[in-house]
C-alpha cells in the first residue's frame, strides 16, 4: 500500500558517498541508516525520485524505502570534513534512500548471466520488469553496461538466495523538466537498455523456452497491466509527494500525458520488443 514518507531528524552523518549525486551516509533518528540526496541546483532529480518511487512499488519492484530527511544545524559542525561543503543544500528537507543491509552492486554479482547467477536470484525475472519499466520512464542513467541495481541477501528464501532492487531514479523523465517532455517521441535506446545485460538476456531465454508459445503475451499483459494501474493511482501518487516535492499542475499534466499517452505506450512495446532476441 502506497503511503507518504515518514519524516526523521538526522543523528550523525556518516560519510559522503563520491558518485555523481554526492549523497551523504546518514543514521536518522529511527535508527535505519539511509543515503541522503539533496538538491543543489533544482528540485527536479529528486521529484524524479520520489514518483518513481511509487510507480516501482505499483510495477512490484523491489525498491528500497524511503524517508523525508531533515538535518538539524547543530549537527553541522560534526560532519566529515569531506561533507561540509554539502551544508548549503540541507535547508530543506531531504530525499533518504534506506541502506539494504548487505547490498553489492548488481555488476559485482550478475556478471555473465549463468544458470548458477539466476538460480541464485530470488527475482531474476524482475530484469525484465525493470527493462520495461525503464523504458517507459526514460531512464537515462541505468544500462546494460551500469545496472543501477543492488544485490542483497534474501532473508526470506534461506541461505544462498538473494534479491535484486532498484535504485537511483534521478535520471528518469529523459532528464529534462517535466514541461519539456514529449509525448509523442518515445526517447528510448535499445543499445542502453538493460533488457541488453548480459544476465536480462539470459533471463529472456529462459522465459522463451519455458513459455514458447505465450512468453510475449505474458510481457505484453503485464506491461499494459502495470502501466494501467499506475493510470489509475497517478493522482494518489503526486498527492503523496511531500513539500518541497510536489508537482506544479503544469507539470503533473505534462508528466500525466508522457506516461500514459495511448500511441506511446504502443509505440515504446513495438521498440522495446522488437529489440530483444527472438
Amino acid at each position: 500500500m502506497l503511503k507518504p514518507p515518514d519524516t526523521y531528524r538526522v543523528r550523525t552523518v556518516r560519510d559522503i558517498i563520491e558518485t555523481a549525486h554526492r549523497p551523504l551516509l546518514v543514521l536518522a533518528e529511527n535508527g535505519e541508516i539511509y543515503y541522503l540526496k539533496y538538491a543543489r541546483h533544482q528540485l527536479y532529480e529528486l521529484k524524479c525520485e520520489w514518483i518513481c518511487h511509487y510507480l516501482l512499488k505499483l510495477w512490484n519492484i523491489p525498491t528500497p524505502e524511503t524517508a523525508l530527511l531533515t538535518v538539524p544545524p547543530e549537527i553541522f559542525p560534526t560532519f566529515p570534513a569531506a561533507a561540509q561543503s554539502t551544508i548549503r543544500y540541507l535547508q530543506r528537507p531531504a530525499f533518504g534512500s534506506q541502506l539494504i543491509q548487505g547490498a553489492i552492486d548488481s555488476s559485482d554479482f550478475i556478471q555473465q548471466g549463468s544458470p548458477a547467477e539466476l538460480a541464485s536470484l530470488t527475482n531474476s525475472d524482475d530484469l525484465l520488469w525493470i527493462a520495461l519499466f525503464d523504458a517507459w520512464v526514460s531512464n537515462d542513467d541505468r544500462r546494460a553496461s551500469h545496472h543501477n541495481l543492488v544485490v542483497a541477501p534474501d532473508t526470506t528464501s534461506g541461505r544462498g538466495k538473494f534479491k535484486c532492487w532498484a535504485i537511483d531514479h534521478a535520471f528518469t523523465f529523459t532528464s529534462q523538466p517535466f514541461e519539456q517532455l514529449d509525448h509523442n517521441e518515445t526517447y528510448f535506446s535499445y543499445n542502453a537498455n538493460l533488457s541488453q545485460a548480459a544476465a536480462t538476456r539470459a533471463t529472456l531465454n529462459r522465459w522463451q523456452e519455458q513459455r514458447p508459445l505465450w512468453w510475449e503475451s505474458e510481457l505484453k499483459d503485464g506491461y499494459y497491466l502495470r502501466i494501467a494501474n499506475c493510470r489509475q493511482q497517478f493522482a494518489f501518487i503526486c498527492s503523496l509527494l511531500p513539500e518541497p516535492y510536489q508537482l506544479s499542475e503544469s507539470e503533473q499534466t505534462h508528466l500525466f500525458y508522457f506516461l500514459f499517452c495511448r500511441k506511446r505506450i504502443s509505440s515504446l512495446w513495438d521498440e522495446f520488443f522488437a529489440s530483444l532476441p527472438q
